[in-house]
């Protein structure tokens, strides 16, 4: 099993951003390296791009460059390249929030599902695949129950909300209060503020239905009660049913955003348009009769924003990458409690590479299997399993065959 990955870690943004997939075009790819190589996983997110598979790397390679319009060159560049058992790990570590440029946040936990889960509808995920995808949601999931790195979940979409409500509150002054386990403001932040503007604030969220879009404005909401919050929305039923209880949401057409625009003082982007949701030229007429200092915050991937509005006066241009900075006292915190997990996730990995090796040893030698089964040879192979770590395991499946191929 191999694994592409090109991520938060050592790619920047601009580059991330070619490589990002719709959900349409990773269903498309997904199709297109199912026809070529056979099995594969495609997960695509505003912080990485992987592509998990099991055969044919370099074709794999070349189908992406030729995908994405970009030279190899560009990929060997900048991909982390993952083989085996370390391969096996590093989706595990995704999975469970440990490689996350927020550690710990549980959002990835519902990404890599939603990957699996469309390889598994397309026909593209072969057995190891499965067995190696739901080994690592297993783990996901006891990470997130049971683990104290998501005691206090912390997300890209939370911290984004609490540097929306921080910038609003201090009558846009961006935020150096990066403790995001403390309250939205510090006391001493507070004081300074004036109390009018303190009661006040306006924060326009595009892609307010959308995964993050959502969890941005839940988490504004419970922060700052006093905050009025539009969102636009392409559907104004799915709006009602996700913002049921809060009463300061109002849900306006997509249409409207540039309209919108002129009133907010936070304006947040989080769609999946392969198109720029706010242009530099349009933006800087919608708000040129009402100037004041606004932070934008593209939570996007591929980008939600021109880059050139940052020219336009007033407006403070924010990306994905930003986060980091606001995630680094979190990913401090949490540094140790993941380093203490990892001995335990290890062993998960191991049970799943057994799993793996047992499954392509059943599939590739069944008439093997099936002499062991009239003894009690099949007995012990089982037993076996469950004493050996993977690589003792395997090299027994191995030996097992060459005394099978000698007989």
């Amino acid at each position: 099993m191999f694994c592409i990955s090109i991520n938060h870690k050592n790619t920047p943004a601009d580059v991330r951003e070619r490589f990002a997939f719709t959900t349409k075009g990773q269903r498309q790819f997904t199709e297109r390296l199912k026809a070529e190589v056979g099995g594969c996983v495609v997960l695509s997110t505003c912080n990485r791009m992987e592509i998990y598979f099991t055969d044919k790397y370099e074709q794999v390679e070349m189908l992406l460059a030729n995908d994405r319009d970009v030279p190899v060159s560009l990929i060997r560049r900048y991909s982390m390249n993952y083989e085996g058992f370390q391969c096996v790990l590093h989706l595990c570590r995704v999975a469970c929030g440990m490689d996350s440029m927020v550690l710990g946040e549980v959002e990835i936990i519902h990404q890599v599902k939603s990957a699996y889960l469309v390889a598994k509808e397309l026909g593209a995920c072969d057995g190891e695949l499965n067995i190696a995808f739901q080994g690592a949601l297993a783990a996901a999931k006891a990470v997130a129950t049971e683990s104290d790195t998501t005691r206090l979940p912390v997300s890209v979409g939370t911290l984004s909300a609490r540097e929306a409500v921080n910038f609003t509150r201090n009558g846009g002054i961006e935020n150096t209060c990066r403790d995001v386990r403390s309250d939205v403001v510090s006391s001493s932040q507070t004081e300074s503020v004036d109390a009018e503007k303190a009661n006040t604030g306006h924060i326009l969220v595009v892609g307010a239905t959308g995964k993050i879009g959502s969890i941005v404005v839940k988490d504004i909401a419970d922060l700052a009660p006093d905050i009025e919050i539009t969102g636009t929305s392409r559907s104004h039923h799915s709006a009602d049913s996700i913002f049921d209880r809060h009463q300061q949401i109002r849900i306006e057409d997509y249409s409207r955003r540039y309209e919108l625009a002129a009133w907010a003082d936070v304006i947040i982007s989080a769609t999946s348009s392969p198109h720029y949701t706010f242009v530099r030229d349009e933006l800087a007429e919608a708000v040129k009769m009402q100037p004041k200092r606004r932070l934008l915050l593209d939570l996007a991937m591929p980008k939600d924003i021109d880059p050139a509005v940052s020219d336009v006066d007033g407006c403070v241009l924010r990306d994905i990458d930003y986060i980091r900075t606001l995630s680094r006292e979190n990913n401090e915190s949490r540094a140790k409690t993941i380093t203490e997990m990892e001995p335990w996730l290890i062993s998960q990995v191991d049970e799943i590479m057994k799993n793996i090796a047992f499954s392509r040893f059943n599939r590739e030698h069944g008439d093997v299997m099936a002499q062991l089964k009239t003894t009690d040879g099949a007995k012990l192979v089982y037993k076996l399993k469950g004493q050996l770590e993977y690589e003792a395991f395997e090299k027994m499946l191995d030996s097992i065959v060459t005394a099978g191929c000698e007989n």
